[in-house]
């Protein structure tokens, strides 16, 4: 379990450089020591919004709607064991999951994160939303209207991928699903999903794994994968490897260009107190290098080859967290990951105890008991320890993200509880989650899913997440995860 600690302070970004380099394929295939596909990652609907239009208060009927959606989708998963292995799986319709012709995942909502995929010869590009609870890859054509559809009567070579930042298309199997007519499937919204659990006992179909295609292709090296968020609409997947050169050499840019920056303004100052003027060579100088877009992204594509000389191991300037046991252990963790929500969500001791630092803080009335306020004259920055490293989370002020308002409370804030009031909405929200599923079996009572393993009581019953954390959007702005698969750990870094 994550420790947390509480400062406050003011930080500098340099996120919007970092975007422009992630848009430049080419750097990005300069600094991979090894074959990686970098995919940008996009917010559908744009950053999570929880205020009324106009002002900068709360809608909390609105929250608790995303509280229950996030909590459902970890309810149609159980624990069950394996041998000696600890495993989750999906739940069946029979015990409360979903439709026995249905799979996990959600395709083309509102607030989940997702990359353009294309596909076929000629290629047509659709939706690739990411989920972490399962390790399905599948493409679904439906009847609606809603998403992006792939249909394979248009393509020629059904199963041609066109990857992007390797500039090469390659043939992988995949699951093409079109649910029968008198499905409910049907209606449902097209797309397709990458899932990226790392158990085979969260697979519901044969299909192998995309990774382990890509491995045993030859596509990529390394059984890793990555994730960064730089805003609250845009991050970036990296298979195979990680984007942390590009952000290691963007933050030598920045600082440099900082540098520039200070040092032209101080000239500046100097020459009208003494009354001179500007020679023009500094003058057009520092204008080439501290405006234009395509002139910074140019030198960052002749500064790539100096910088990837300097690096060694990619594993190099991570913070591990080594994972020991069975692969039922393994999956353990990862189930505490899952960008696809605004909050943080912490067991009910850990919240209380969490805002207990926080002065003035307080929960608040059911039914919205789950969420805190927090003073917005006195917002608190999160760090999580990860083996002995902390790892800053929501730092600094939020700004212009919500309908053009300035949000109170910095980025730890959801938004203001009511207009005119003191107190904000914390990011960090308690969840209840597995107390009544384990609750239910050690009584008997409730639907029982417990498979070939035989009656499964106390805190092996039900979904297996009370007392788990999970990691939403607000930890990885700003922090990247790396899985590595080969050696079953976690690794973080502050970018």
């Amino acid at each position: 379990m994550p420790r947390f600690f509480t400062a406050f302070f003011v930080t500098l970004t340099f996120s919007g450089l970092l975007r422009s380099t992630y848009g430049a394929e080419s750097v990005l295939r300069s600094l991979d020591q090894a074959p990686v596909v970098h995919f940008t990652l996009t917010r559908r609907g744009g950053t999570f919004e929880a205020t009324r239009p106009g002002n900068d208060s709360i809608e909390m009927d609105l929250l608790l709607e995303q509280l229950e959606m996030v909590e459902g989708k970890f309810n149609l998963t159980r624990r069950e064991v394996r041998g000696n292995k600890l495993v989750r799986k999906a739940k069946s319709q029979a015990v409360g999951g979903r439709d026995d012709d249905g799979l996990m995942g959600e395709m083309a909502l509102n607030g989940s994160w997702f990359a353009n995929l294309a596909i076929g010869e000629p290629p047509q590009t659709i939706d690739l939303d990411l989920n972490m609870l399962t390790s399905d890859f599948y493409v679904r054509h439906t009847t609606s209207h809603v998403g992006t559809r792939y249909d394979d009567f248009f393509s020629n070579r059904f199963d041609v991928f066109h990857l992007p930042t390797l500039d090469k298309a390659v043939p992988l199997p995949f699951a093409y699903c079109r649910p029968l007519k008198g499905s409910q499937q049907t209606l449902k919204a097209s797309g397709s999903i990458l899932g990226l659990a790392p158990s085979k006992y969260l697979r519901q179909i044969e299909t192998p794994f995309l990774l382990y295609q890509l491995l045993q292709e030859g596509i990529v090296k390394r059984p890793i994968f990555s994730i960064v968020l730089l805003s609250g609409r845009d991050g970036v997947l990296s298979i195979g490897g990680t984007a942390a050169q590009a952000a290691e050499m963007v933050d030598k840019q920045t600082s440099e260009e900082l540098d520039r920056a200070g040092a032209q303004e101080k000239i500046i100052a100097f020459t009208k107190e003494n009354g001179k003027t500007l020679q023009s060579g500094f003058n057009s100088l520092d204008k080439s290098k501290l405006t234009g877009e395509k002139i910074i992204l140019h030198k960052r594509e002749t500064e790539a080859k100096d910088f990837k000389a300097t690096l060694t191991n990619w594993a190099e300037g991570w913070t591990w967290v080594k994972v020991q046991g069975a692969e039922g252990w393994w999956q353990t963790l990862m189930q505490g990951v899952w960008i696809n929500t605004p909050f943080i969500l912490a067991p009910p001791l850990a919240a209380k105890t969490f805002y207990a630092s926080v002065a003035g803080s307080r929960p608040l009335d059911p039914p919205y008991s789950n969420f805190y306020v927090f003073p917005c004259m006195n917002p608190p920055s999160v760090e999580f320890e990860f083996s002995g490293t902390r790892f800053p989370a929501m730092r600094g002020g939020r700004g212009l993200e919500y309908n053009s308002a300035i949000i109170p409370g910095g980025k730890f804030s959801l938004g203001r509880l009511k207009h005119g009031s003191g107190y904000c909405v914390g990011a960090i929200v308690e969840t209840r989650m597995g107390l009544k599923e384990e609750k239910e079996g050690m009584t008997g009572s409730g639907k029982q899913g417990l498979g070939s393993a035989g009656a499964s009581v106390g805190s092996f019953a039900g979904n297996g997440m009370r007392d788990v954390w999970v990691i939403g959007e607000g930890f990885f702005r700003g922090v990247g995860g790396v899985f590595d698969f080969e050696e079953k750990r976690i690794g973080f870094r502050v970018y």
